[in-house]
């Protein structure tokens, strides 16, 4: 039960850093500052680590079969194997957003620190539409989809995982696709950032193609990851109900 409110405690410091975090970069833009100070490294650095930690809370939720857990009753049984009860972290609603946030917050951490060569205010602007997406998930996960949700009386047993989900290529799809697919998400702030100052140019696209080219990079191997499962364990001609979308 401990965990469950590590977890859930790392997430509101998260959110509250994260909305700390949009305060300062639009202060810093109006001031015209000309450097990223340390603050904005140390709050990126600490919003990341809220997330880890909240992350890490629910992963060994699961390995210890905490079931005064919501998520991991409903997703976990003491006697699945450990690998499946690490990756059943994931393999839920909830695991699965927290997963995104944590995916979230590195790469906006990574990426004021690879960018230092370009202009202060495309940066701060980065940061500012970035966090907007991560306030989002914030709020989604403490107000809707809350993995820490306590259960009482506490059940001797979970309900286990779902059998599809129970697979090696599933197991570590999510973590590799969302590397790709989540990880876009900063490829959208930066566009974003450049747009509103009238930024584009062959420097910027140099920058940004090396953004672009990690996220394709994980997203193939997470689709192919899926794509093989999704075919022994649909079929040939087996589709996902979003295939008529």
């Amino acid at each position: 039960m401990i965990l469950s409110h590590i977890g859930y405690y790392s997430l509101l410091l998260g959110f509250v850093i994260s909305a700390s975090l949009l305060v300062y970069s639009i202060f810093c833009l109006k001031k015209n500052n000309q450097n990223i100070n340390q603050n904005i490294f140390s709050l990126l650095f600490i919003q990341f680590f809220t997330v880890v930690i909240s992350f890490i809370s629910l992963v060994y939720s699961f390995v210890i079969s905490d079931f005064s857990n919501a998520t991991v009753y409903n997703n976990s049984h003491s006697t699945k194997p450990i690998f499946y009860k690490i990756t059943g972290t994931w393999g839920n609603h909830e695991g699965s957003l927290l997963l995104w946030l944590l995916v979230l917050t590195l790469f906006i951490f990574l990426f004021i620190i690879f960018s230092k060569k370009q202009p202060i205010k495309y940066r701060f602007l980065s940061i500012f539409f970035q966090q907007i997406i991560i306030s989002g998930f914030f709020l989604f996960l403490l107000l809707t989809s809350n993995p820490f949700n306590f259960l009482f009386p506490v059940p001797n047993e979970g309900l286990g995982l779902n059998p599809i989900l129970q697979d090696p290529a599933l197991a570590i799809h999510p973590p590799i696709l969302y590397l790709g697919y989540v990880g876009s998400s900063i490829i959208f702030s930066a566009s974003l950032a450049s747009l509103v100052q009238n930024n584009i140019n062959r420097e910027w696209a140099i920058h940004i193609k090396k953004w672009i080219q990690i996220a394709w990079f994980f997203l193939t191997i997470g689709i192919l990851l899926g794509s093989i499962w999704a075919y022994y364990e649909l079929g040939w001609g087996g589709f996902w109900f979003w295939d008529h979308k």
